[in-house]
């Protein structure tokens, strides 16, 4: 599918008019025929000659484009699991798309879900890790780079976490590796996934790492780091304090629509520079932590972001299902609301207190603080994600 038939998918399939792109939407570019004006705060900025971005800041700028047209063959692309089956979709090129979507459910058993169509046989050697305090490392992009001696780059291993340990970006390049993999932990405290939707509690959300990402590591000879679609993998994981920093909101079911089609919209940026292979990890039962725990609207929204994303992401892959100069891409999402669940209703199988309510910084605790789960937890993520990369043929 041509990119241009991607981003009108993804506008129209988002409620969003034809005349104004969403915040991180193409704009611009060779053979682009969508809009080429950006929503209020952003602006149509030149990233390559095929792609132009709404990007934050400045006056909507208007880019002119010439005009191609592709077409695809016929692809067929279903996620694992079962639920409901959405009704093929048509668009405008030669070819009929028709999509599986798997929804979640508080009675979902498996702890992950992996793309139909991995890519096997094509280890993936470096991992650009984009979320929020689950995720931060204190990985400096300009600093010392992952190496053998040390897959995390700086700081050394564990890094600086909010578990009291490693977390589960170091235990999986350590502890569970089966391969040597970098990990480029991009992550940062307390972020969201568009800080126009839901305001980052420390005030830099995703659009602050993926910038980051663009400048150090877009051009694979900036700082050596010789990353492929074949050999790299893209994870996001957000939710969290996207969930608890919008949880007096009313309109939800609309919110958390705009809010995972700016998470899209910028997984999409990450394809048009190369990326392939992508990760969506899910969001953990936020109505258990200690600080807002038995909140049953905070427990409503997790379950609808995680049925969201999962119908998301389905979309995201169908819509990158390759065709002359765009190859296919490959994903899988991990269900951590699952194991996150396992663990705090079963404690002590985990050698665990049996006290999942009250924090401490002693690792005996399932949670570290009111919002930060201890080693432990980090641990059961490595373990499952080794295992999600090795069933999709990743590692």
């Amino acid at each position: 599918m041509s990119l241009t038939l991607v981003v009108l998918y993804l506008a129209f399939a988002f409620g969003t008019a034809i005349g104004q792109q969403t915040a991180y939407g193409q704009c611009g570019g060779n053979g682009w025929t969508g809009p080429t004006t950006c929503v209020a705060g952003y602006t149509c900025t030149y990233q390559n000659d095929w792609y132009y971005q709404c990007v934050p800041g400045g006056a909507t700028t208007t880019k002119t484009t010439t005009t191609t047209t592709r077409t695809t063959s016929p692809t067929t692309i279903s996620t694992s699991s079962t639920s409901r089956t959405s009704s093929s979709t048509t668009r405008t090129t030669s070819t009929t798309t028709t999509t599986t979507r798997t929804t979640s459910s508080s009675t979902r058993t498996t702890s992950s879900s992996a793309s139909s169509t991995p890519s096997s046989g094509s280890t993936i050697q470096h991992w650009f890790v984009f979320g929020d305090s689950y995720t931060y490392t204190g990985f400096n992009a300009w600093g010392a780079q992952p190496s053998t001696s040390n897959p995390l780059g700086n700081p050394t291993f564990p890094g600086d976490t909010t578990s009291g340990g490693a977390n589960y970006v170091g235990l999986a390049i350590t502890t569970y590796k089966k391969s040597t993999l970098f990990a480029y932990s991009l992550g940062i405290s307390g972020a969201t996934v568009d800080p126009t939707l839901a305001f980052p509690t420390q005030g830099r959300a995703l659009d602050v790492e993926m910038n980051t990402w663009i400048q150090q590591y877009s051009n694979r000879a900036t700082v050596g780091v010789q990353w492929t679609g074949d050999n790299t993998l893209f994870s996001m994981f957000f939710g969290v304090n996207d969930i608890t920093v919008t949880m007096s909101r009313t309109d939800m079911d609309t919110y958390t629509d705009k809010i995972l089609a700016s998470l899209m919209n910028q997984t999409n940026t990450l394809y048009n520079y190369g990326a392939r292979k992508f990760m969506f990890i899910n969001c953990p039962p936020v109505d258990r932590l200690p600080a807002v725990y038995g909140n049953a609207a905070i427990k409503t929204n997790v379950a609808r972001w995680n049925s969201r994303l999962l119908s998301f992401a389905a979309d995201f892959k169908n819509s990158h299902a390759g065709g002359l100069n765009w190859e296919q891409s490959s994903y899988v999402v991990y269900d951590t609301w699952t194991d996150y669940n396992k663990v705090l209703d079963n404690p002590t199988a985990y050698n665990l207190n049996s006290n999942v309510q009250t924090p401490s910084t002693d690792q005996s605790y399932f949670w570290r603080d009111s919002y930060h789960p201890n080693v432990k937890m980090h641990d059961v993520m490595a373990q499952s994600l080794s295992a999600l990369w090795r069933s999709a043929g990743w590692w």
